[in-house]
């Protein structure tokens, strides 16, 4: 059980929804069947004032043979909103057939979503958003050959489309890759081809289906050559649709530029620290004048005093930085995270959390009214603290 005080803070006065705090539960049950395979249960509940956001689903994990195994989840909703107005209900169909073996690995999912299906405790990806029906299959084949000191080469295919409910294709992509690997090192070569529409109701200003094709390459690296560190880095080039224009422009394709770099350290046994580093720019076509960039630093400390005691330590840095070509603000934010956990056994544990943030927004006070206002510095706007405790029970 959660009592989530934050939607009731910083409300005006005479909101009905000032103090107001939220009161969410969360149940999730399963039991294994057989090898590998399980059936499961999930139940929430979001409260706010008078509306409530209700999910309810079963899923179950199928090994079929050595080398199939499907997996399926098939979800309920039901949603009041928070002022007058009728009560909601949708469903989403989640199903998916994976092969695993040495040379052929295939992955095919398929989610279909109803167009009043919402979660408010969860996370909606691209694939698996309301109003849209869609499957994405990947193939993957590896070889290994004896010569050129090659360990494996692979090509893969992905393959991913959307379709509204009413049959209209709104999202497609095709992606080919081909995969080097050498003793510790390994190359990547990546070509992507999209093609997207936007329809009036998924951007103000778009009046009738509007079709938009664009494309990037990547290329990737990694390296294992020291035992205790391990390196991956790729680079990726090309066109963007920009969804987060300037207020009253409309969304257009343009220029994009992307880096990722991981380096995982084990500087001893118990300790490991994994530091990533994102920056994604995205530039006008045209005349090469800058939209915005993004960049996020993240580092990962986790300790391991013993085989049942470990300490992790997460550190964050965000900034965006933007142009007059956008509607997105320059903004920064500081996070950091500490979690200590001892483990019963491999389903049971005892957690101890600590969260705190920082961001450069305020809330002022302006002529009576609330405004949000970018600030200088970075100004700490939550702290968290909370104990988990989860526990199996064996017959």
């Amino acid at each position: 059980m959660i009592n989530d005080e934050a939607p009731g803070l910083n409300r005006a006065a005479g909101d009905p929804l000032r103090g107001e705090k939220a009161n969410i539960g969360i149940l999730r049950g399963f039991r294994d069947i057989s090898n590998q395979s399980r059936v499961g249960f999930l139940v929430s509940d979001r409260e706010l004032g008078d509306g409530y956001n209700r999910v309810a689903s079963v899923d179950g994990r199928f090994k079929l043979n050595d080398n199939w195994i499907t997996e399926m989840q098939f979800t309920g909703t039901e949603s009041e909103p928070l002022a007058d107005g009728e009560s909601t209900t949708g469903y989403q169909r989640n199903i998916q057939v994976n092969r695993v073996g040495r040379t052929l690995n295939t992955h095919s999912h398929f989610v279909d979503t109803s167009t009043d299906f919402r979660t408010e405790l969860g996370f909606q990806r691209r694939y698996s958003r309301s109003d849209t029906t869609g499957i994405h299959n990947r193939v993957a084949l590896t070889f290994y050959p004896e010569a050129f000191n090659i360990n494996s080469w692979s090509t893969t295919v992905m393959d991913f489309y959307l379709n509204d409910t009413k049959g209209t294709r709104i999202y497609h992509s095709l992606a080919p890759q081909f995969d080097l690997n050498f003793d510790t090192t390994g190359f990547g070569f990546q070509y992507s081809d999209y093609t997207e529409i936007l329809r009036p109701q998924d951007f103000p200003g778009v009046v009738s289906n509007t079709r938009y094709n664009y494309d990037n390459w990547r290329v990737s690296f990694y390296d294992i050559t020291l035992e205790s560190i391990e390196l991956k880095a790729s680079y990726q080039t090309g066109k963007t649709l920009n969804l987060v224009p300037a207020f009253g422009s409309l969304p257009t394709v343009e220029d994009t530029n992307r880096v990722t770099a991981d380096l995982i350290w084990r500087p001893i046994d118990r300790l490991r620290i994994a530091n990533t580093y994102f920056y994604t720019e995205v530039e006008t076509s045209s005349g090469g004048s800058k939209v915005f960039s993004n960049e996020i630093l993240r580092s990962n400390w986790n300790y391991q005093f013993t085989r049942e005691l470990s300490l992790r330590f997460i550190a964050q840095y965000e900034q965006t930085e933007a142009g007059p070509l956008t509607r997105l603000e320059n903004e920064e934010n500081l996070n950091f995270d500490v979690l200590l956990r001892y483990v019963i056994n491999p389903w049971s544990a005892f957690y101890v959390g600590y969260n705190s943030n920082q961001s450069n927004f305020d809330i002022v006070e302006m002529e009576g009214e609330r405004e949000l206002v970018t600030t200088n510095d970075l100004r700490r706007d939550g702290n968290q603290f909370f104990v988990k405790f989860s526990y199996l029970f064996r017959r």
